[in-house]
């Protein structure tokens, strides 16, 4: 039988090379252990450290393997500050497996594994990084092939803020034609909210320089419930002799469903040397919102430096536009900046525009600014502008200035003056308005109230001027108030206020005391009515609410008081109905006929739209009228009851009319139940209205 196919050999083949497979092992296993003797990895890690000044400590209780290669693990790894006790660096647990050819050559390290890693990153005011001394050994035992860390703590300390990376992990594989390929990720703080991100790139150390030619992060994560993803690219280089990291061809894009907002950014340069960074420009583009409501606008940066306490921009201009379905709105702002942590953001040189027109039709453009000034913010609750220009095409100066406490809703105080305001290109917006009249933006989340002093020299709208108005302005989400109202009107001055309450619909309160005033246009303006003319004086108290013209007029309450001299009652002529003798027929048509007069006084109260009034006054050179009744404003319709009195005979007997239908051309009737008031027959009721008004004729013709 040949010997190879004997059972028995094969079992002793077996037995043998199972006893020398253990007793290798055990070599091995011994040869690990004595390797890695706790004295011989702490002076291996001294070494490590050498010229450092920091010492390095771990527990006694050291794990050891030997497959796939010798690696040893410790725990409780603590690293320390330079010459110091105060720890640097805690590790909770790190796995540093070694090449084979460590056991009989210089120790090189195959892979090494940290988890729960806990320090902080920082740069000093020389550009110096506080590990910096850690990675700059030169010996390739000093450079790790495989490099992991794991569920660790960074602290990021730049340009005196924190940043805070939790979970974060880093992987770098052995080199590979001179590069070596990492992955890195984290979560970061912001605002009380996560932000995960990961990237990876490739490695490539020369000589005393870490060179990134390519790395890509991507970061997701939610702000005030939105979410947001931000992506970067960019090519990176860390010059350790130097201390100059630089980003070349830095690109940012991020997306958020906060407004359906996309920005994109683009760093031809950017450099961090000694604890400052710079860039030689920056671009940036944006879009946002929906349909009906869109923002796009573009941001460009001309050289900028950024210090621990200061920062300065050469050049910052800002292109932006909105558009609604009706509107687009464009603006700009320019100039150079300067951040001081002392003093906050500045603007010396600030040149703002804008420009607002219509999308569907064409329209006069509005809005139209051009403005220079200076800009200072010290925080977002508390800053300030001064600005100076045209508004309109008109010249115009601004004082803005705002401010916050945390929690609180913001207070914008202003200071605004302008030659001349045209309301014309706005009121037709406003008339077109189906929905409420209270402005939007006032009632937004967020927004401050307004407090403003106004002071413009002139103030037109359709059908209406105002000069030299002069008002405080108190604007919020309840109401719009103008107080100590001042302006000059319908040729004449007028006070008081004017108040716009936000309810369904919204109420108005006008208070005014016009002294001097054309009285004509002022109640044809305010009411409707068109029926008196003249020059004098007018108090008014009235209330309403409504969303056009007819529901304004429907709910106004209040008083009315006038005084008119040297004017007319339009729509009636008492002479010619006296000249005549004829009531029910006037010489000239309504549109036409007056009463002129040389004092006219009313006192009237309103209610729901219809002014009732007692003992009017009408006095002329041969007349003295006295009425009562009312008129409903809305449908413009009178009635009233007059006694018409002989100015020169006091002590004739006075003509009663009755006056009743249209405003514009009313009928006049005399008054049979005053005139033949105790009289009994047709024939002394008839002889008595022929003798009245022979004897006010003869009174107002005499020979």
């Amino acid at each position: 039988m040949n010997r190879l196919q004997s059972g028995k050999f094969w079992l002793k083949f077996v037995f043998f090379s199972t006893l020398v497979s253990l007793l290798v092992l055990a070599g091995l296993y011994a040869s690990v252990y004595h390797f890695f003797t706790a004295e011989r990895i702490q002076r291996f890690a001294d070494s490590a450290l050498q010229d450092t000044r920091r010492t390095i400590r771990f527990d006694q209780d050291i794990k050891r393997s030997w497959f796939p290669r010798p690696t040893f693990t410790l725990k409780n790894l603590t690293v320390s500050q330079p010459g110091s006790s105060q720890t640097a660096i805690e590790v909770k647990e790190t796995r540093i497996g070694l090449a084979w050819e460590s056991l009989w050559q210089q120790p090189v390290i195959e892979k090494w594994v940290l988890v729960g890693v806990n320090t902080s990153l920082e740069q000093s005011a020389n550009g110096q990084w506080n590990l910096q001394d850690l990675w700059r050994k030169e010996s390739p035992a000093a450079r790790p092939r495989r490099v992991i860390v794991e569920d660790s703590h960074l602290r990021l300390r730049l340009l005196q803020d924190e940043y805070r990376i939790e979970q974060f992990g880093l992987h770098i594989d052995a080199p590979e034609k001179g590069s070596r390929r990492f992955e890195i990720s984290g979560v970061s703080d912001y605002q009380g909210s996560p932000l995960k991100w990961h990237g990876a790139g490739f490695l490539n150390p020369v000589g005393s320089s870490w060179k990134i030619p390519v790395i890509h992060l991507e970061a997701e994560g939610r702000l005030k419930d939105e979410t947001v993803k931000i992506m970067a690219d960019s090519a990176l280089e860390w010059q350790t002799k130097t201390n100059i990291i630089q980003a070349v061809g830095l690109s940012l894009q991020t997306d958020s469903s906060y407004q359906n907002l996309h920005l994109s950014t683009q760093i031809p340069r950017l450099v961090l040397r000694n604890n400052a960074v710079s860039i030689n420009s920056l671009s940036s583009a944006f879009t946002a919102g929906e349909k009906g409501n869109q923002w796009d606008g573009s941001v460009i940066v001309d050289k900028a430096s950024l210090y621990t306490t200061i920062a300065a921009l050469d050049g910052v201009e800002i292109k932006a536009s909105h558009r609604s379905d009706t509107m687009q709105t464009h603006f700009t702002a320019q100039g150079p900046l300067v951040w001081r942590q002392s003093t906050g953001l500045q603007a010396d040189n600030l040149q703002f525009t804008s420009l607002q027109d219509s999308i569907a039709q064409s329209s006069q453009p509005r809005f139209i600014s051009a403005l220079s000034g200076s800009f200072v913010m010290q925080d977002w609750n508390n800053w300030q502008a001064k600005l100076s220009g045209s508004f309109d095409r008109q010249p115009a100066a601004f004082n803005i200035k705002y401010a916050a406490q945390a929690g609180k809703a913001g207070r914008l105080e202003a200071g605004i003056g302008l030659r001349r305001l045209s309301l014309d290109s706005y009121w037709k917006d406003i008339q077109q308005r189906s929905d409420s009249i209270y402005p939007k933006f006032l009632t937004s989340k967020g927004m401050p109230e307004i407090a403003a002093q106004l002071k413009i020299d002139q103030i037109q709208a359709p059908g209406l001027q105002l000069d030299n108005v002069e008002t405080g302005l108190i604007a919020n989400c309840q109401h719009i108030l103008l107080s100590n109202f001042k302006a000059g009107l319908y040729g004449g001055h007028t006070e008081g206020g004017v108040s716009m309450t936000n309810t369904t619909p919204v109420s108005y309160r006008l208070q005014q005391n016009a002294q001097g005033v054309q009285i004509r246009p002022l109640l044809e303006d305010l009411f409707g009515f068109r029926s008196i003319s003249g020059s004098g004086n007018a108090v008014i108290d009235v209330a309403t609410k409504g969303s056009d013209r007819k529901s304004l007029t429907e709910a106004l309450t209040g008083t009315l008081g006038i005084n008119v001299v040297n004017g007319a009652w339009h729509g009636i002529d008492i002479d010619n109905i006296l000249q005549s003798g004829n009531v029910g027929k006037q010489s000239q048509s309504g549109q036409t006929a007056q009463t002129p007069f040389q004092r006219f006084a009313l006192n009237s109260l309103i209610e729901n739209g219809v002014s009732y009034h007692l003992n009017t006054e009408l006095l002329s050179p041969s007349l003295r009228v006295t009425s009562q009744g009312y008129t409903d404003l809305n449908k413009q319709t009178l009635e009233e009851e007059l006694m018409i009195y002989d100015a020169r005979n006091p002590k004739a007997k006075p003509v009663p009319l009755k006056i009743s239908g249209a405003v514009s051309n009313p009928s006049v009737t005399l008054d049979y139940q005053r005139l033949t008031d105790g009289l009994n027959t047709r024939k002394e009721r008839r002889k008595a209205l022929e003798d009245t008004l022979r004897e006010q004729w003869q009174r107002l013709m005499p020979d």
